[in-house]
């Protein structure tokens, strides 16, 4: 896939509304979008660029592993600050939108100048990169540890966290599914068919329910935490491998 460096979309570009982004003084809010341009993703649009921060929408870490699989190594909603510089791009892989989305692109030398000079600015990056690190560990306990039945309910839980679900959703324990379910197989490292076999089996059991088709019930949210914390282990005459 080429590499896709959309235009600017908005004479003045801005932040989400999500923290630590809106609880920045004005100067700090100047400071960031002095060095900043908004530009409009489709799914599918690769991204030429190693530091942003999600407006809208759904972004991703996609690599392609030698027998062709393709992996999300990382997802990025919104709110989320995107810091791809640290790891060489070959190895880390591309980023891509998973949806439509708005990314507010960094000019990097701009914003690290102002960090360096703006405390509260620089506290803000560090925050939004330690909870996307603690993020990506709980992750990849997920990966090394859970059966697929496992993983499908701990990323429910992951997606039941993520920042532009509504009130109402929380108090109705409804998780808003934000990506495909071809990508949640690519993500958790099963089949998409796996997704589909874990979805029927988890409302079979009554623990979920699905009113909508982007929108899942947690319909028995302690058993569905013990699956997600590996209550749900391979049975020893059946074992399932990695791919699901």
């Amino acid at each position: 896939m080429d590499s896709f460096q959309p235009a600017v979309i908005a004479p003045q570009p801005y932040l989400p509304d999500y923290g630590p982004w809106n609880s920045l003084a004005d100067t700090s809010v100047h400071d960031l979008l002095e060095a900043a341009s908004l530009w409009l993703l489709e799914r599918g649009d690769q991204i030429d660029a190693s530091l942003g921060i999600v407006v809208s929408g759904t972004l991703a870490v996609e690599r392609e592993l030698s027998d062709g699989r393709r992996v999300l190594a990382s997802l990025f909603h919104e709110g989320d600050l995107v810091d791809l510089r640290r790891t060489e791009r070959m190895r880390q892989g591309a980023l891509i939108a998973l949806k439509s989305s708005e990314f507010l692109h960094l000019d990097e030398t701009r914003v690290d100048d102002r960090a360096a000079t703006n405390p509260e600015l620089a506290k803000a990056f560090i925050a939004q990169l330690a909870d996307h690190f603690a993020r990506m560990q709980d992750h990849a306990t997920d990966l090394a540890s859970k059966t697929p039945l496992e993983r499908m309910a701990s990323v429910l839980f992951e997606f039941k966290r993520w920042p532009e679900t509504t009130p109402a959703e929380r108090s109705r324990d409804i998780v808003r599914i934000p990506i495909s379910r071809i990508d949640i197989a690519d993500y958790i490292g099963v089949k998409p068919e796996t997704v589909s076999r874990a979805i029927r089996e988890l409302e079979r059991e009554k623990l979920i329910g699905i009113p909508h088709q982007d929108q899942i019930l947690l319909a028995d949210i302690p058993s569905m935490r013990g699956i997600a914390n590996g209550g749900r282990p391979r049975r020893s005459n059946g074992r399932q491998n990695a791919q699901g």
